[in-house]
């Protein structure tokens, strides 16, 4: 399958284990990852995700300031950004009861690396995924405006005594004619 820059990602490390980001970036293939970004905290990573989104978010717990699992939860409600959240074996069963619900991918410390390869294959697939969706979102919601702005035209047009499809054929041949698209023509009518 061809790579297009649109199944380019970014990516925010949040670790203040200098091990951990070498090994975590070593495991993100560089023709799949334009932006790869590190900050130590969850403060720092905060202020980072005010400035842009990130398509996976990488969290390597404790951090400098906190476990991180009030971070996981921000992540989590405010943006669309794949997590994967690193903690201590110890916890792990706890932490990833909790966080499964929530599509947070939790794994135990050490990390392995086939394990995170995995869990970011995993997560870029889904964000394929979502954005495809997104993409028809969009298509459609462009559709139905279209519609709208139509219809309403249409009727405007009847009231002047035109039948719905004479309003119908007018506004298709104005938009041919003068090179418009049949919603600016339509709303050309409503303005005016």
């Amino acid at each position: 399958m061809k790579e297009s820059s649109q199944n380019r990602y970014s990516v925010l490390i949040v670790s203040s284990s200098e091990q951990f980001n070498m090994a975590a970036k070593k495991v993100l293939p560089e023709k799949k990852f334009d932006t790869i970004e590190i900050r130590k905290s969850a403060s720092q990573a905060r202020r980072e995700l005010l400035m842009r989104d990130y398509d996976v978010v990488l969290i390597n717990a404790p951090l400098q300031d906190g476990m991180g699992t009030d971070f996981v939860m921000d992540i989590v409600e405010k943006s669309s950004a794949g997590v994967i959240f690193a903690v201590p074996n110890e916890i792990y069963g706890n932490v990833n009861d909790h966080f499964i619900e929530y599509g947070v991918l939790t794994v135990p410390k050490p990390v392995k690396k086939d394990e995170l390869e995995r869990m970011i294959k995993l997560l870029t697939a889904m964000n394929d995924r979502l954005r495809k969706t997104q993409k028809k979102l969009r298509v459609l919601t462009e559709k139905m405006d279209e519609l709208k702005v139509m219809s309403r035209a249409k009727l405007m047009l009847v009231e002047k005594g035109m039948t719905e499809a004479e309003a119908h054929e007018y506004i298709l041949r104005e938009a041919m004619n003068r090179g418009l698209t049949k919603k600016q023509v339509a709303q050309n009518i409503i303005d005016d």
